[in-house]
């Protein structure tokens, strides 16, 4: 896709459908620029970033630590605003958070004080009310059957996740943006998280932006591997994961994933190098 040769009017509100395929999702990254002044000292987080995911499709971002990766899902998100350059979602501008781009965080904001279903419901109740049975679908198939009375504390970090997503499918998202969602857990749990998310989104057909710093869990999932620069962050590779979907775990033993795993290691490693020089004053 061709980048916009002008930016459309600001608007949150739900715009044109992507292309004339009908599908929402769409986002566009146009020269995307964030500076952070803390205590006065100029960050330079992101700069001419340029990045067009299609709807529909699941894009994965590695990177080093520090690279502006959640700067960038947060200007998506429209929790940050750009110092420069533009975010379009369906070519609208983005300016405010709006719950067709639902957000997944590594660590959980389930409301604590609130039953698990209460917080499956919170954001539909806030809009247009809680369509009757739906909470409880969601919960079943989140495999949260039986514990919709219960508090976010009591649950495992695998289930806490659960509820996370659980949350935010209720709010009927077109675009899925997830920080890390499954860093902290154990392997095993990992592994169950990954099969159901992208048992989701193989059915629902949403647009999923995901970072991580797992080499492997970014090819498994996802159409394209999106590499970004040390700081200031910009698109160093993309990268096309060419292995035919469905896929299971026994891809990772495959020729081809190797071949794939062992590029993004390298522009990883080449990044990640830099990162350390500019720490340490190099």
């Amino acid at each position: 896709m061709s980048k916009p040769n002008t930016p459309p009017d600001d608007s949150t509100t739900a715009g044109p459908t992507s292309g004339t395929t009908g599908k929402t999702g769409e986002i566009t990254i146009d020269d995307l620029r964030k500076v952070y002044d803390p205590n006065g000292e100029h960050v330079v987080a992101v700069d001419d970033m340029n990045l067009e995911v299609d709807a529909e499709e699941f894009v994965a971002i590695l990177g080093p630590s520090g690279c502006g990766k959640s700067t960038v899902m947060d200007c998506i998100a429209g929790y940050l605003e750009p110092t420069a350059g533009d975010v379009l979602v369906d070519g609208n501008r983005v300016s405010e958070p709006d719950p067709k781009r639902g957000v997944v965080f590594q660590e959980n904001r389930l409301f604590p004080w609130k039953t698990v279903q209460e917080n499956v419901e919170f954001g539909p109740q806030m809009r247009d009310g809680v369509e009757e049975g739906r909470a409880e679908s969601i919960l079943d198939e989140m495999g949260l059957d039986g514990f919709e009375d219960s508090y976010p504390p009591g649950l495992s970090g695998g289930m806490q996740q659960r509820a996370e997503l659980a949350r935010l499918l209720a709010n009927d998202p077109d675009i899925m943006l997830m920080d890390e969602p499954f860093s902290a857990l154990d392997a095993l749990t990992k592994e169950i998280m990954q099969e159901k998310l992208l048992e989701v989104w193989e059915r629902d057909n949403r647009t999923v932006l995901f970072i991580t710093h797992d080499v492997e869990e970014a090819i498994l999932l996802a159409d394209r591997v999106i590499v970004m620069t040390a700081r200031p962050g910009q698109v160093k590779d993309v990268i096309d994961v060419d292995i035919d979907r469905p896929r299971d775990r026994e891809v990772v033993t495959t020729d081809r994933f190797t071949e794939l795993r062992e590029r993004a290691l390298s522009v990883i490693r080449e990044e990640a190098e830099r990162a350390l020089e500019q720490e340490a004053g190099g």
